[in-house]
């Protein structure tokens, strides 16, 4: 049985999830609760789970907003919209992924490359256990409109373009917190690189166009955030003085 990593609260309302294989942060206040990410499909009793620790009822879950359309991140968004018509949104040119019209990610024939790569067996065998090949599309997914997002517990994110790892993945940033969720565009760890805590990109095979993936993480490093909350790996404090 897998379990919830870690949980750290950053402020006020918002809880980071670090996932058996990927992460996901909760929202809640204002008697509802919203999610960005939702881990792998397998993960659906610890993202309930997590708002529970979160001091909330996973009754409350109004959205989920995707910040890219992968199987470890869209998770069990498609059972909890149909079973609870609970919301998911993506930005405009990221909902052809999370729909499932096109599948912007790594395939098995991308994969063999690196097989025999220290942990790559062990995390491929966890994934799919975890879901990773189930049908995880939201044909019902809207888009985010704007630059910010304004949600139902009283906070704010703004919108952070980082494509690359998917045509249309994007961050958010809540400003009053200073973390900013980045998905895959930046992850402090996986079971396929070598660091843990450092922040750093997915090796290229993961990455849509890995050219603008790189440049999209050049960008985030300048962004006004003192924690960064990755879609892998931990928690990780990135003052401002620490930047370039």
């Amino acid at each position: 049985m897998t379990s919830i990593r870690s949980t750290t609260r950053v402020a006020p309302g918002v809880l980071f999830v670090e996932g058996p294989l990927s992460n996901w942060t909760v929202f809640h206040g204002d008697g509802a609760v919203e999610l960005v990410d939702c881990g792998y499909p397998a993960d659906r009793p610890l993202v309930e789970e997590s708002i529970r620790i979160a001091g909330a009822d996973p009754a409350e879950l109004r959205r989920i907003l995707i910040t890219h359309g992968h199987s470890d991140h869209l998770g069990a968004s498609a059972w909890f919209a149909a079973e609870r018509g609970v919301v998911v949104s993506a930005a405009l040119e990221e909902l052809p992924n999370v729909r499932r019209d096109v599948t912007e990610q790594v395939t098995v024939r991308e994969l063999l490359p690196s097989i025999f790569a220290r942990g790559t067996v062990r995390w491929a065998i966890a994934a799919l256990r975890a879901g990773g090949k189930a049908e995880v599309g939201v044909r019902d997914a809207v888009a985010l409109d704007g630059e910010e997002v304004r949600l139902s517990t009283g906070h704010t994110l703004r919108i952070v373009p980082a494509p690359g790892h998917t045509s249309g993945s994007v961050c958010f940033l809540e400003p009053e917190s200073r973390a900013l969720i980045t998905g895959d565009a930046i992850v402090s760890g996986h079971p396929l690189l070598r660091e843990t805590g450092e922040l750093q990109q997915l090796p290229a095979f993961f990455q849509s166009d890995a050219d603008e993936a790189a440049r999209s993480a050049r960008r985030l490093v300048l962004c006004d955030a003192d924690l960064i909350l990755p879609g892998h790996g931990p928690l990780v404090a990135f003052p401002a003085s620490a930047r370039p």
